[in-house]
């Protein structure tokens, strides 16, 4: 990377962070600490639960579908009651994981306090039927890789459900940084954008599109915070019980490179010299600092995943030496697994997300 553009990332950083202080978009409550999503109006929590459930939990439920088991829904609702004590105020929902109506039994006596993120297929139909359901949708999104003929049409279609009070602010979540930034140019009305941001993928950090999106109000949410589970895998200490959401991955195997002990050690290093910290809740306060970043969603399938991350809240303003060496360890173990350390589904992003 040139020296100009660290100086013209510093600068973004920098006046993204006076910005944010001069507008007082930011502000703790117990605690928790809220944010503006965009020019939305809406105080959004700076962690956010994700739509994701506990794979291990999971029944088949029709093509593309699935349920929770009746043990598995119990335990996400008590994590998720759990986080609205906690503060946090964004709920983002699959209706593919039948979760929409659990959902709405959960929010149920505090919907006023509640915002409702939905990810779905968008019709008419399907957005009135959200609408009916929920009383209205705050959130409403679909994913895309592109910026098709198709696009356009569903981006219609949010934006009536929005002019008809159905829905009160609609974006898109992409994994390309190139849709990213054609987005904030072609979809009129954009209120805010799903994208991939971690310490390790961070890649849009480099790019036009951050200091755009802030110029033009558009909110950022952080998915992929913890790359869906996978830093867990880098952290030699993780506690027992620990383990992403999709395949488990072992450190030292005997395809190992040379450099992976190596990497280990120093990661191991840094971690001891954070005796109550874990790798995840240092991940967690590189996305927190970031001052252009409204809430990081991630999906958390036990207590503890919550309450390390709401912890991490604490201090997330304060840098601590060991912690950033950990960051930089971790880093370098990534590199040293290659695309391996992610989920089979997301390898082919390794190149699209890392900074």
């Amino acid at each position: 990377m040139s020296t100009g553009t660290l100086s013209t990332r510093r600068k973004f950083l920098l006046s993204a962070a006076a910005a944010s202080a001069a507008s007082g978009a930011e502000y703790r409550r117990g605690g928790m600490v809220y944010r503006k999503l965009g020019k939305t109006g809406l105080d959004v929590s700076l962690l956010s639960f994700g739509s994701h459930t506990d794979p291990k939990d999971r029944l088949p439920a029709g093509p593309g579908k699935t349920v929770l088991t009746e043990g598995g829904q119990a335990r996400r609702d008590r994590i998720l009651a759990r986080a609205f004590d906690f503060g946090v105020n964004l709920l983002d929902v699959y209706a593919s994981e039948g979760q929409w109506e659990p959902a709405e039994r959960m929010v149920r006596g505090r919907r006023d306090k509640v915002l409702v993120s939905l990810a779905h297929e968008v019709t008419p139909q399907e957005v009135d039927r959200a609408a009916k359901l929920f009383g209205h949708v705050d959130l409403y999104r679909f994913h895309t890789p592109d910026m098709s003929d198709e696009v356009l049409q569903n981006w219609d279609t949010l934006r009536k459900a929005k002019e008809a009070g159905k829905v009160r602010a609609i974006g898109i979540a992409t994994h390309i940084e190139s849709t990213m930034t054609r987005a904030l140019d072609e979809l009129d009305d954009l209120d805010f954008i799903f994208f991939p941001y971690n310490f390790i993928h961070a890649r849009a950090d480099y790019s036009k599109f951050l200091p755009r999106a802030v110029s033009k109000g558009v909110g950022l949410i952080a998915m992929k915070p913890l790359a869906s589970g996978s830093i867990m895998r880098l952290d030699p200490r993780a506690r027992a019980g620990a383990a992403p959401e999709f395949e488990k991955l072992q450190l030292w195997q005997s395809r190992n490179r040379p450099i992976l002990p190596a990497a280990v050690a120093e990661l191991t290093k840094s971690l001891d010299r954070m005796p109550d910290e874990t790798l995840c809740m240092a991940a967690m306060r590189f996305v927190y600092a970031k001052p252009f970043i409204a809430t990081a969603i991630t999906g958390m399938f036990d207590m503890q995943l919550l309450e390390d991350n709401y912890k991490a809240l604490e201090r997330y303003t304060q840098g601590m030496p060991a912690e950033t060496a950990a960051l930089n360890a971790a880093r370098e173990l990534s590199r040293a697994w290659g695309a391996q350390w992610l989920p089979g589904n997301y390898q082919w992003l390794e190149e699209q997300w890392r900074g």
